[in-house]
Parts: C-alpha cells; sequence; structure tokens
C-alpha cells in the first residue's frame, strides 16, 4: 500500500511546508515532554536553572540565573499530553 500527499505548488506553498515539517515538531513535543519530565522527577535538564532577561529599575537589561516553577511545569506537561490525545497524535516510535 502506498500514501501520496500531493500539492499544487506555488498555492499550497504553506501546507507544503506544514506537512514537511511534522516529523519535526513531533520530536519537538517529545523533547519538550522530556525536558519537563527530567525538572520534575529527577530536577535536572534545561528547565532546571536557565537564564532570562530581566529590567532594573534603571530600564537596564540583565540576564539572571531563574529556576522552573514544578507547578507550572507540570500543568503545562499534563496540558500537552491531553491535547495530543485530543488530536490524536501518534508517539514517536
Amino acid at each position: 500500500m502506498k500514501a501520496i500527499i500531493e500539492f499544487t505548488l506555488p498555492e499550497e506553498e504553506p501546507e507544503h511546508r506544514y506537512a514537511l515539517a511534522g516529523t519535526d515538531a513531533l520530536i519537538l513535543i517529545e523533547e519538550l515532554c522530556s525536558e519537563i519530565r527530567s525538572k520534575l522527577r529527577y530536577d535536572t535538564g534545561d528547565f532546571k536553572d536557565f537564564r532570562v532577561e530581566e529590567y532594573n529599575e534603571d530600564g537596564k537589561s540583565e540576564m539572571i540565573n531563574a529556576t522552573g516553577d514544578n507547578k507550572t511545569l507540570e500543568r503545562v506537561w499534563n496540558w500537552i499530553i491531553e491535547q495530543k490525545q485530543i488530536r490524536q497524535i501518534p508517539e514517536l516510535v
């Protein structure tokens, strides 16, 4: 069996690009969930400590260290998982 997706270019250029980026989007979603899980379960990963830009009273920006908020990260993680189920986004194998 074969499945062929056909696009009329250039009219359907955006749709064509979206289709090509599908796998990359799935990988990104999985990596995001993995990073959140690492922070919540093991206190490691990119969300443990990261730098954010803040502005002082003089209006000057400075980079400061921040720590991911577990409660917020958990809500985001659950929302992503719920949306994956609702939209029937497949798991990567």
